[in-house]
């Protein structure tokens, strides 16, 4: 999308975010209920590659304004000093700063998607690029987002489907990376390693199988990002798996869960990720500290 004015995006036909209807395909609709605040109402969400998608509209439970631009045919999200322009069917948005009209691409891990004429937005991406805080809870299978004292929770009331029985193939991967992460931690470090990896497999927001998700590398701004460490080095491939690590793994597999629900973990020694560092802390396990 090329520069344009804020002023020009923005005049727009307010509260229409509506395109001809079209069909989901690859992704699935889930009925979810939003609690705006101790008020409950009904809606749909999208799961698309595990990643969970929103009505646009939902941000306005948070103060944000969401309009439909006609000439660019997209939905447009302004909240915070930030505007993000969402166009059914492409996998990146566009986005400006106030004050400035140099306007940014992000690659989306899922194609923005319209079902019935409604635009459905990537809800981590979305939350995280406006400065809304936002939690996800496994257990509930809940997520929260907040803001100002206003507080938004996504219950999906139809479960995401997550399987957890590894095959031989994702057991041996799961071993490797296990070893690769965790093989001079404490037995309950194993474990703990182990447990997060399987938690992003049942996350919305991470891949659905145990392969996808140890080998998941996303690109932002043309930059890649492997999620761990041993892939990008290759010592997934050298090491070989202790019993105590397979004990460890097979513990997880069985649903042990010494880092609390936890989707990272990271060495602090070894990392200056600050995206890692920002995430709200579970436990702090030898080396490694977990987070949500």
């Amino acid at each position: 999308m090329r520069k344009r004015s804020l002023i020009l995006l923005l005049t727009c036909t307010a509260l229409l975010l509506y395109l001809p209807a079209a069909t989901v395909q690859a992704a699935q609709m889930k009925q979810a209920i939003v609690e705006t605040n101790g008020a409950q109402q009904e809606t749909t969400i999208v799961v698309d590659n595990n990643y969970q998608l929103v009505p646009a509209i939902t941000f306005r439970q948070l103060g944000a304004l969401v309009s439909w631009n006609e000439q660019y045919r997209s939905a447009v999200i302004q909240m915070n000093g930030t505007t993000i322009s969402y166009r059914a069917g492409l996998s990146h948005t566009d986005y400006a700063r106030s004050g400035t009209d140099n306007w940014l691409r992000d690659t989306l891990p899922v194609k923005v998607t319209n079902d019935a004429g409604r635009v459905y937005v990537p809800l981590g991406y979305t939350a995280r690029k406006l400065g809304v805080a936002v939690e996800y809870d496994a257990k509930s299978k809940s997520t929260t987002l907040a803001r100002n004292g206003k507080t938004v929770v996504i219950h999906s009331v139809t479960d995401i489907e997550t399987k957890l029985a590894a095959s031989s193939e994702e057991l041996k991967w799961l071993y490797q990376v296990t070893e690769a992460e965790a093989g001079g931690e404490s037995y309950t470090g194993k474990v703990a390693v182990a447990a997060s990896i399987l938690n992003r497999v049942k996350h919305p927001e991470w891949p659905d199988t145990i392969i996808d998700t140890i080998f998941q590398v996303t690109t932002f701004n043309g930059k890649s990002y492997y999620q761990y460490s041993p892939v990008l080095d290759k010592r997934i491939y050298q090491v070989k798996p202790s019993a105590d690590t397979k004990k460890a793994v097979q513990a997880a597999l069985q649903g042990e869960d010494p880092s609390k629900g936890a989707i990272v973990f990271y060495n602090p020694d070894k990392t200056d990720n600050q995206w890692v560092r920002s995430r709200e802390k579970t436990i702090i396990i030898g080396n490694h500290v977990f987070t949500l």
